[in-house]
């Protein structure tokens, strides 16, 4: 055995040559899974943050709205409770400055204010809890002095010259004899906004102006429609809630952690990247194996016929062995030549039997149609009307041309000559073919349904497209024959579609198998008992509308028989 043949199987360069499309192969699916999985990946990653940043970050608006709200509600009312019982300042003897300052200065302990006023009806202030300047600006913006003038509850937002929010409410002091006061309470709102720092979201609250008025950083307070850049970020999951009372709408924003999803993604598409790869090297060498063994038993093979080749001489001897066997070989090639004109001739006589079986399944239907045509014909003539006898006379003439037209087919089964084509009204020839088995339809109560627009024209042959339509319905009265005492039904239709007319004849009855479903329409395959047909009627159609550029086939039926569809090319008119 040549050992450096051995040796460069096994080289690593061989290895490549053999393998490196596989291995370029399983590059490429890595790079493409790695690039859709991980773009999949991020988005529904992304998708599912999103949806639990978005329950998040709605929650988290709900409770600090919730703060809000109940840091201001306790306030709502206390300007109406005490300007009600400040009956003091109607005592001339009782209006002390300092009196009145000490009294404010104690409502602001025990309430908890960032301050408490009184004002006169022109918002001018008259006396302070604190003395605090920056008040009286920020008064003349706000609806706090104009409530109270007319009986309703002053409430307001205030922002101070040193950014301190504060809100106020306020209620009207009514004094007949001096004149009317308001008394106004000043709200800080810093802890609220202290909690809404120590929240994971960024929560903004706007007026109607969308002016930030209160936020979670306090240098966004006074900026204009500060929240317009987080609402439009596709990093930030938002929330918005309105405040009807205040005229304010909360927002909160939780922002997108992009990073985890990215990892998630890479850390998928690297798996399934490891995953590719392994199949692929357990198969490159499981390959390589069987191409090593292959490529050895090769090898042994050459050096096997060297051996033979060197040994050639030894068989001389078995030459005259060897002239026999070809001396035998030529006597069976003579009887395999002789054993094939045997067949060949038996093939001619198995094909003439199938032409006579042919043209006796053909000649059937017409002399029966005759028969029925002449049946009637002869009834009519003892009823002395002549007219049906006249029209039943007609059809026989029809049925004659008919078989004609048959023998012509059948003589010409060997050239097939060109016979031109025309349109034919496929309403008429189903008609046609419903009329001609009228007397089976009435005989086993058998119901039938044709919806063929009268529109409808096919290119082919009149008599060739009334023998599928009359053979496949005699194969549907065949097959309800044999069918429970239940009535039977054969419903045909057709429909006009993309040049293509789409006939169907659907039954009732047993319908049939699967298995049979493919070969049906194969010579001697037939579903009828013993000595009840020769399975020839199918073929023969098929090849009809075969010729005629058009296919049929067959199918489970929605009545629960059988649905035989053909499929034939429109007519078209041309101008010759």
């Amino acid at each position: 055995m040549p050992t450096p043949a051995i040796h460069a199987i096994d080289s690593r360069r061989q290895y490549w040559q053999r393998n490196a499309g596989l291995w370029a192969l399983a590059l490429l699916m890595c790079l493409f899974c790695l690039i859709i999985i991980s773009e999949m990946g991020f988005r529904r990653g992304f998708d599912r943050i999103y949806l639990t940043a978005k329950s998040q970050v709605e929650n988290e608006l709900k409770m600090q709205t919730q703060i809000l709200e109940s840091h201001l509600e306790k306030y709502r009312l206390l300007p109406v409770i005490m300007a009600h019982q400040s009956q003091f300042i109607n005592d001339t003897s009782m209006f002390n400055e300092q009196y009145i300052v000490n009294w404010l200065q104690q409502l602001t302990y025990l309430t908890g204010s960032y301050d408490v006023l009184l004002l006169n009806a022109n918002g001018d202030i008259r006396y302070t809890a604190h003395h605090l300047n920056p008040i009286r600006k920020a008064l003349q913006k706000t609806d706090l002095i104009k409530a109270p003038l007319q009986a309703r509850l002053g409430r307001g937002y205030l922002l101070l010259d040193d950014k301190m929010p504060v809100y106020g409410f306020s209620a009207l002091v009514d004094r007949p004899e001096q004149g009317p006061l308001i008394l106004m309470f000043l709200v800080n709102l810093a802890p609220v906004m202290e909690s809404w720092a120590l929240s994971s979201a960024t929560v903004i609250a706007s007026d109607t102006e969308k002016t930030t008025v209160l936020a979670s950083n306090i240098d966004l307070i006074g900026q204009n429609d500060s929240a317009a850049a987080l609402r439009n970020h596709p990093d930030y999951a938002p929330a918005q809630k309105d405040l009807l009372t205040m005229d304010w709408s909360i927002e909160a924003f939780q922002k997108i952690d992009r990073g985890s999803i990215t990892q998630q993604s890479v850390l998928f598409s690297l798996l399934v990247c490891l995953t590719i790869f392994t199949s692929f090297m357990l198969y490159i060498r499981r390959r390589e194996m069987q191409v090593k063994q292959i490529l050895r038993d090769r090898l042994y093979a050459q050096e096997l016929e060297r051996q033979i080749t060197f040994r050639t001489a030894e068989l001389v001897s078995a030459n005259k062995y060897l002239t026999e066997e070809i001396n035998d070989r030529r006597r069976a090639e003579q009887q395999l030549e002789t054993k094939q004109q045997e067949l060949i001739h038996s093939a001619k006589l198995a094909t003439i039997g199938q032409m006579s079986t042919t043209l006796s399944h053909e000649y059937n239907q017409p002399l029966a149609t005759i028969r029925t045509y002449a049946e009637n014909a002869i009834r009519f003539l003892q009823r002395d009307r002549i007219e049906p006898v006249e029209e039943n006379l007609q059809r026989i003439l029809q049925q004659a041309d008919r078989l004609g037209d048959l023998s012509r087919t059948l003589l010409s089964f060997a050239g097939k000559p060109d016979r031109p084509v025309a349109a034919v009204n496929l309403s008429a020839s189903v008609n046609e073919a419903i009329m001609l088995a009228q007397a089976k339809l009435k005989k086993y109560s058998i119901g039938i349904e044709q919806t063929v627009p009268e529109s409808l024209q096919l290119k082919g042959h009149t008599v060739q497209v009334s023998q599928v339509i009359l053979n496949l319905l005699t194969n549907a009265i065949d097959a309800l024959k044999e069918v429970s005492p239940r009535e039977g039904f054969i419903r045909i239709r057709a429909t006009q579609q993309d040049g293509t007319i789409c006939l169907s004849v659907e039954d009732n009855g047993p319908g049939i198998e699967k298995t049979i479903q493919a070969s049906l329409f194969d010579p001697f395959v037939t579903t009828k008992s013993s000595g009840k047909g020769l399975g020839l009627g199918l073929s023969i159609i098929r090849d009809i509308i075969t010729e005629h550029q058009g296919r049929i086939q067959v199918s489970d039926s929605a009545l629960g028989g059988a649905c035989f569809t053909v499929l034939w090319p429109v007519w078209k008119y041309t101008d010759d």
